[in-house]
């Protein structure tokens, strides 16, 4: 059996979760963000996991804001940690 690609993920309460992404050095290079989020989203109870857009990830010091670019393109790797924040409604509606 080959060798399965993971990121940490640091939860709202700081919780550790382990998110098997690919199998393949290959997918790893093309795994997106919205899939992480997509992934993320399966292990999420509640209202958290039904919408991805209220996922937000940050990894060292940058936001992974664009869904479309590759997790490698923002230098992140097999066993990397990665922050991650729920954005919540808020805001003065006029």
């Amino acid at each position: 059996m080959g060798k399965i690609y993971q990121v940490i993920v640091i939860g709202l309460n700081g919780e550790n979760m382990t998110i098997d992404l690919c199998n393949t050095e290959e997918q790893m290079k093309a795994m997106t963000v919205l899939q992480l989020k997509n992934k993320l989203g399966e292990r999420l109870p509640g209202r958290a996991g039904k919408s991805v857009d209220n996922i937000r990830l940050i990894f060292t010091t940058d936001g992974l804001d664009d869904d479309e670019r590759t997790l490698v393109s923002y230098g992140v790797q097999h066993k990397s940690a990665i922050q991650m924040v729920i954005k919540v409604p808020g805001g003065v509606q006029l």
